[in-house]
């Protein structure tokens, strides 16, 4: 196969046994790779059936057919399971080597089975997997874990993903931790590991041996690159991140009245300039790194107390600084480093933490946490992880909260997964968005405010011209979404510039799969309605799910000047557009993305 490696390892920590599975050329054109050929998997599999804690929820963790190519933003790797937060659909994705390492050893992805009775951690390599002990890591945080993983393998080419005690402890909005500073952060992937013992994995390859990817026609491959290289190099929002990280944005979100404040009640953040990517750069940052093959590099390297880390991007400025008004940046980069070393989500963790607050504010329950407390925000991020005290509360997320405490409606959360630092108030798709995405309130890969922005997408006729307006928002995600989607299962970085003309020259050139822009939309849509036709199988109602919180329809002063998106306009919009009638694929649908069931 071009593109591929044609082969999925398979790992069962019950038995000990591994396998390999081959990967069939006509699912491949029809799901791609990434979460695409995850959710096929899981689907087949029917763990809608399962607790997701369980050993019959496995985790498919793949790459796409672009992976270690030379195609810039493809070092992305996709974790998949049914998700103990929500109880849907899970996924989420994370850069840095691992991917590449991962299709260099000949693999397009590995199933993690079953549940070890012991901490374990996988060795994979060109000749399969290796499971070997992880008593000696198991309780450490992830960055010792990871350079444990590495020492012991003594390997000159080693990639990790690792899970911290939040993983362990089965904190329900767990990440794993990917090369040191990536990380697959949402949907609680790192509770799915720690449910099986399995604290890591290690790919490890031998330069010597690195497997081949063919390209059906590599010239074109090659010229397609070199303009898609130019457009990135001219883009004015990838040099941005290049200078200032994604927190760059803080001060022009602040604007819109895209930034939320004090737990999504205010509009406007005075402040903004204080925790924000031009503040870092003129105070902390040191350097910039990225995922291997990266051009823009968005990731920041900052000097705190004589010691360089890694820096926060703008959803963790946001979810920690305007959400809970700190407005210290200092003290953003210590919470984001004691996030990343525990193993947890920090748009979870800052939304959830922020709800204690809002509710202590109210006077209800004992959280013992003000509005910008950081010290007491850093004491409850391990209290969280060790479930200790009103920590084991916190662990399980907003929506145990808020049903917990009788305030429905005031946590935010769409389907249990807490909402990003966007703003529906201030680009009105994003509540269609929210509303109606497979793993919940989701801001990636869709990206919605740069469209409200003024981004267009010609060969799907994509505009907006009124960021505010609900008219027509539920067409205009839609088309988005059915492009968007194809970025985690290509696999490729949601910041990538990329047009659908551009992608769809460069799969066929690479795959040899017929693709034009209309396969493209077809292909993400199928995609999509298969999520859907899973998370239905979770127990997905419609009427009672596909909404927004009560605390997010609230009118605020700034950018958003008032405003609030009509959800039950744009999500009925979207379901006819989709032939969803009531928000279920109906069967004519089915049929046209030979998805029959």
């Amino acid at each position: 196969m071009f593109g591929y490696c044609g082969k999925i390892l398979r790992v069962n920590l019950s038995d000990k046994s591994t396998s390999v599975l081959s990967l069939d050329e006509k699912e491949a054109k029809l799901f791609i790779g990434g979460s695409g050929i995850g959710v096929r998997i899981h689907y087949n599999l029917k763990t809608y059936q399962n607790d997701p804690l369980s050993a019959e929820n496995p985790m498919v963790i793949m790459t796409g057919p672009l992976t270690a190519t030379p195609a810039p933003g493809t070092s992305k790797v996709i974790f998949c399971a049914r998700s103990p937060l929500t109880g849907m659909w899970g996924e989420s994705a994370s850069g840095g080597n691992t991917p590449v390492y991962l299709k260099y050893c000949g693999w397009d992805g590995i199933i993690v089975e079953g549940k070890s009775e012991k901490p374990v951690y996988l060795k994979i390599d060109e000749n399969g997997a290796e499971i070997r002990d992880a008593s000696g890591i198991w309780g450490k945080g992830c960055y010792e874990a990871q350079e444990a993983m590495v020492k012991e393998l003594g390997e000159k080419k080693v990639a990790t993903a690792v899970i911290g005690p939040a993983g362990e402890n089965l904190v329900k909005y767990a990440c794993i931790h990917v090369d040191n500073s990536r990380h697959a952060g949402r949907t609680g992937m790192g509770a799915v590991m720690g449910s099986k013992k399995l604290k890591g994995i290690a790919v490890c390859f031998d330069p010597t041996e690195r497997f081949e990817i063919k390209l059906a026609d590599s010239e074109k491959f090659k010229e397609t690159v070199s303009s898609f290289v130019e457009t990135i190099n001219s883009n004015m929002i990838c040099n941005m991140f290049r200078e200032l990280g994604t927190s760059g944005y803080v001060e022009t979100a602040e604007v819109f009245g895209d930034l939320p404040v004090k737990y999504f009640s205010k509009g406007t953040f005075e402040a903004a300039s204080e925790i924000s990517g031009v503040a870092m750069a003129n105070t902390l940052l040191r350097g910039n790194d990225g995922c291997l093959g990266c051009i823009v590099r968005c990731g920041r390297v900052v000097e705190l107390k004589g010691r360089k880390i890694h820096g926060p991007e703008y959803e963790t400025v946001a979810s920690f600084g305007s959400l809970q008004l700190n407005d210290n940046l200092e003290s953003l980069v210590e919470i984001n480093y004691l996030c990343n070393d525990l193993g947890m989500d920090t748009i979870s963790a800052g939304v959830t933490i922020a709800f204690a607050m809002w509710m202590t504010d109210k006077g209800i329950g004992e959280f013992n946490v003000k509005w910008g407390d950081a010290e007491r925000v850093k004491e409850l991020l391990r209290e969280i992880t060790f479930r200790r005290g009103i920590g084991a509360e916190l662990a399980e997320g907003t929506r145990f909260l808020e049903e917990k405490y009788g305030v429905k409606g005031w946590g935010a959360h769409v389907k249990g997964l807490e909402i990003p630092m966007h703003d529906p108030r201030a680009f009105a798709s994003l509540a269609c968005a929210y509303a109606v995405h497979p793993r919940g309130a989701c801001h990636l890969p869709h990206q919605m405010y740069l469209y409200e922005m003024g981004k267009v997408l010609e060969e799907y006729n994509v505009m907006s011209t009124d960021r505010l307006s609900s008219e027509g928002k539920g067409v205009l995600f839609a088309k988005v979404q059915s492009f968007t989607e194809l970025f985690n299962d290509i696999t490729m970085c949601a910041f990538m510039p990329i047009t659908p003309t551009m992608l769809a020259d460069m799969l066929r050139y690479a795959t040899g799969f017929e693709f034009d822009v209309d396969i493209l939309a077809k292909t993400g849509e199928r995609i999509i309605t298969l999520k859907r036709l899973y998370n239905l199988k979770c127990g997905l109602k419609p009427e009672t799910d596909d909404v927004l919180p009560q605390v997010i329809l609230q009118p605020v002063e700034g950018g958003s000047a008032g405003n609030v998106p009509d959800v039950k306009k744009q999500v009925q919009e979207y379901y006819e557009y989709r032939k969803w009638p009531n928000g279920v694929p109906s069967q004519e649908k089915l049929r046209e993305l030979e998805l029959e069931t």
